[in-house]
């Protein structure tokens, strides 16, 4: 039996039908239909498993009931069976017409509205609404909810992680939101210095260029780098807070969307990011949401004025010639742990599979 083979029985049971039967896993993968999981490779299958599998940790609860509701926002992480059966995530470039973050690159979401029944409901309406996005769960199969993120403008952001199923929609965008959707190897947002197979796929050439790098922004701890850079601020009575940026061709990847995509890819591929993810001393995600709620006054505003200061900024006319030049990571994409050895209902013997090679 191959492995792709025994992950479909993992997930589906033993029956061979595309359709599962009710007794089949109550795995989110199991309203998938099995010929998506097909153009799929096995490695990111056991991520979109590890991706079902996810529950936050204690402290990293879903939205806190204090925060009130004009103050929530959530956002769908859209994945789908990209190039070379790797998962790749569905990106906006938002409108330069919008007054908040006009121009930037975002996971398409929004604010939650009286009207919504709950924040998964926000998310798929949000992103219908700007993308054309499928609003029908069984066409964005949710995989599983992560921890709420606060935004520069101090929202407590949800994000959703959902798996698209119909490869013939057609986007509408919402030229009001947003100028173009663009899409990304999920894990290309947990290297530094991406190997030269991603680097294909990330549209950057097969090793770094000198004359880019002279004028790379500064990194706040790594070597020099053509796709990921970090600096730190100080936020919210004056904690230090790394903010990462993945310098894709089309538009920057920045601040919170960078924040959620390292964590999706981080759970998906079960491996930590190959930079330094955090300042020393850096509160949580929950721990910033308590500092912009501390106080009354910050509850009752619908607005906020981003808080942040930016240290020093780098000197505009240095160059990065004397810094340390990159190298290739390694060669190899992450791949998710071996499955749980444990018996499973479906007689698989799980021990026995091994990581698929690349």
């Amino acid at each position: 039996m191959t492995v792709k083979a025994a992950l479909y029985n993992i997930i589906f049971g033993a029956d061979k039908s595309n359709t599962p039967s009710s007794s089949a896993s109550t795995s989110p993968l199991a309203q998938v239909p099995r010929q998506v999981l097909a153009n799929l490779t096995a490695h990111s299958v056991h991520a979109l498993q590890n991706l079902c599998d996810y529950r936050a940790k204690p402290g990293s609860e879903p939205c806190p009931a204090a925060i009130p509701a004009y103050r929530r926002a959530a956002v769908l992480l859209a994945l789908f069976a990209g190039r070379n059966g790797e998962l790749y995530v569905i990106l906006s470039k938002r409108s330069a017409r919008l007054r908040s973050h006009g121009g930037d690159t975002a996971i398409p979401g929004g604010r939650f509205e009286p009207t919504d029944r709950d924040l998964e409901f926000t998310a798929r309406r949000e992103a219908f609404e700007e993308t054309g996005l499928p609003i029908d769960p069984t066409k964005a199969v949710k995989l599983c909810e992560l921890p709420p993120f606060l935004s520069a403008n101090e929202l407590v952001v949800t994000p959703f992680v959902m798996l698209l199923t119909d490869h013939s929609i057609q986007p509408h965008l919402n030229p009001q939101e947003v100028d173009s959707l663009f899409s990304l190897p999920l894990v290309s947002f947990l290297y530094h210095n991406p190997p030269r197979p991603l680097r294909q796929s990330l549209h950057l050439p097969p090793s770094p260029e000198p004359e880019a790098l002279r004028y790379m922004p500064e990194n706040e701890v790594s070597p020099i780098s053509d796709w990921h850079t970090c600096r730190d601020i100080l936020w919210l009575d004056n904690n230090r807070v790394r903010r990462h940026t993945f310098w894709d061709e089309r538009n920057p990847i920045r601040g919170l969307t960078s924040d959620i995509l390292i964590l999706a890819a981080a759970i998906a591929y079960g491996e930590k990011p190959l930079f330094s993810l955090t300042s020393p001393g850096q509160p949580t995600q929950a721990q910033l949401i308590t500092l912009a709620f501390n106080s009354p006054l910050a509850v009752k505003k619908f607005r906020v004025k981003p808080r942040m200061q930016f240290l020093k900024a780098p000197d505009p006319h240095r160059t990065n010639d004397e810094l340390q030049q990159p190298h290739d990571e390694r060669p190899d994409f992450p791949l998710a742990p071996p499955l749980d050895p444990s018996p499973n209902p479906n007689g698989i013997d799980t021990a026995r599979i091994t990581k698929p090679k690349l």
